[in-house]
């Protein structure tokens, strides 16, 4: 795999983690209003934060109360979201470090040409220009 395909995944990546970021921070948002607790802390937090960190905090803090059905669709397609982008990292850098680990690299392009040596190039200083002699 390219180092090329390989950044256009890991741009992708980006986008898909502000997706899951924006998901799971609207669901946290709706959540944490409808349980009185502080809305904009806990979704400044997510944006701010790792996903999976505040995620499993909030869970363990956040007040008991009834759990909006409506909001669910948020989170699971949040924590979808999120899993998948972990994934297709974890892939692009294993593909990143075996693409430069490889003995692939420019420094090998020209092996198995083969130029002619007897060929000579021969520059005249007296009118600096190049001489070229079978």
């Amino acid at each position: 795999m390219g180092v090329a395909v390989i950044v256009i995944f890991l741009i992708f990546t980006m986008l898909l983690g502000l997706a899951a970021k924006a998901l799971l921070a609207i669901w946290i948002y709706k959540d944490a209003e409808q349980r009185g607790m502080n809305a904009i802390l806990w979704c400044l937090l997510m944006v701010f934060v790792s996903v999976f960190i505040i995620l499993v905090i909030y869970l363990i803090i956040r007040r008991k109360g009834e759990v909006m059905k409506k909001n669910l669709g948020l989170l699971i397609s949040g924590l979808g979201v999120a899993v998948v982008n972990t994934v297709i990292v974890i892939f692009c850098m294993v593909g990143l470090i075996f693409s430069f680990a490889s003995d692939n690299g420019m420094h090998n392009m020209m092996d198995g040409y083969n130029y002619d040596d007897s060929y000579n190039y021969d520059f005249d200083y007296d009118t600096d220009s190049w001489n070229d002699e079978l």
